[in-house]
């Protein structure tokens, strides 16, 4: 064998993963055996559905050993105002580990704030890299409670402006949760929308690491095995949200984050960033109505891959691929095509001039504004 058979790669992630049925019970546990008993813990949630729900107030019964700061403001897509707004209380509470518990927004909000509290500048500085991220973040355990964010074991935090219509995105290898824990009796309390939207864009994830410029061995493994999970279970999770579905798309989505940490997401999320900011499209919806056509697009690059990937999916070629994933989308109840989401052809200059085209870099054949411009107008 010559050095060019040979596989270079470096990976990374350092995440300890509880999972199972009822392994929020080991919450006290993990929090104890990280900072001890008696600690405080700054715990980050969203404003009602967990309590509504009942979870908060046993999440609160079972750290009743610990002085809990309850930070209860987590709202869809966290702006950096939000952050520093966290860290500041983080800071003022001398707090010593931080829990996140939530969807994706709840914990990329706790994750920011464990790192941006032992820095003292905001969060933009950071994401602009005007700053540098220098020291350690305070011990973060993430527990999710949808599964597609993959956030738990992810050392990226997305932050979001309104205002200016711009996606900031802190990330660090200091940012990675020390712990995860990830319940599938959780993923329960997710409705039809909820669990399809957060599928998605795990399962779109897997394909963008697949096909990702910087994809290895160990990433393709992850990331076929995500598609094998999320193509037998999340019509099934979606529809019927039996325990067996729902905790095959948790563990799918965790996997997801572990294997995207190496090999990153791309192509979908640099068209998704405009959709969501201009047209509110929920992130899963809007990173998954390019996937096969990005697919398509990829697919030339990776050709000696694809066998392996039609597999993974149940199917023989490309065109029952993305027909399948179609399927999928549609029966999870999501739209297939941009005039669905509010979308015209008088908005693609919009979209493609905001499209991050950094990520679109990624793709294994180089692609244009040109290119992405007459993609975008074939799913209109």
């Amino acid at each position: 064998m010559t050095d060019n058979f040979v596989p270079s790669f470096v990976w990374r992630n350092p995440t300890r993963i509880v999972f199972g049925t009822d392994a929020l019970d080991q919450l006290p546990d993990e929090v104890g055996d990280s900072v001890g008993a008696g600690a405080t813990v700054f715990l980050v949630t969203g404003r009602t559905f967990l309590r509504s729900r009942g979870i908060l107030q046993r999440v609160m019964d079972l750290l009743e050993d610990f002085v809990v700061v309850l930070h209860d403001r987590a709202d869809p897509f966290p702006t950096p105002a939000d952050a520093d707004e966290a860290a500041a209380r983080c800071k003022e509470s001398g707090v010593d580990i931080v829990v996140g518990i939530g969807g994706g927004s709840a914990l990329d909000l706790a994750k920011a704030a464990a790192i941006l509290a032992t820095h003292d500048r905001p969060a933009k500085d950071y994401s602009s890299r005007e700053a540098e991220l220098e020291h350690d973040s305070l011990p973060f355990i993430a527990v999710p409670t949808t599964s597609g964010s993959s956030s738990e074991v992810t050392s990226g935090s997305a932050l979001w402006d309104w205002d200016t219509h711009s996606q900031f995105g802190l990330g660090n290898v200091r940012m990675f949760p020390e712990v995860a824990i990830v319940d599938p009796k959780l993923a329960m309390t997710m409705s039809q929308t909820l669990a399809a939207n957060t599928g998605m864009d795990a399962f779109t994830s897997a394909f963008e690491s697949y096909w990702n410029v910087n994809s290895e061995p160990m990433s393709d493994a992850i990331a076929l095995e995500v598609i094998r999970m999320y193509s037998d279970n999340l019509v099934r999770s979606s529809i019927q949200g039996d325990l067996e579905s729902r905790a095959a798309c948790a563990l799918a989505a965790t996997m997801s984050g572990v294997g995207y940490s190496n090999s990153t997401p791309n192509a979908c999320h640099g068209v998704g960033s405009p959709l969501t900011l201009y047209w509110r499209v929920e992130h899963g919806q809007s990173v998954s109505i390019t996937l096969t056509s990005f697919l398509r697009w990829a697919a030339p690059g990776i050709a000696d891959r694809m066998p392996a990937l039609f597999s993974a999916l149940g199917v023989s070629d490309l065109g029952e691929a993305c027909d399948k994933i179609e399927r999928i989308m549609t029966d999870c109840g999501l739209e297939t095509r941009l005039s669905g989401l509010g979308i015209g052809e008088d908005d693609i200059d919009k979209i493609v001039e905001h499209t991050r085209w950094e990520r679109v870099a990624l793709l294994p054949k180089p692609m244009n504004r040109d290119d992405l411009r007459t993609m975008l107008k074939e799913i209109l």
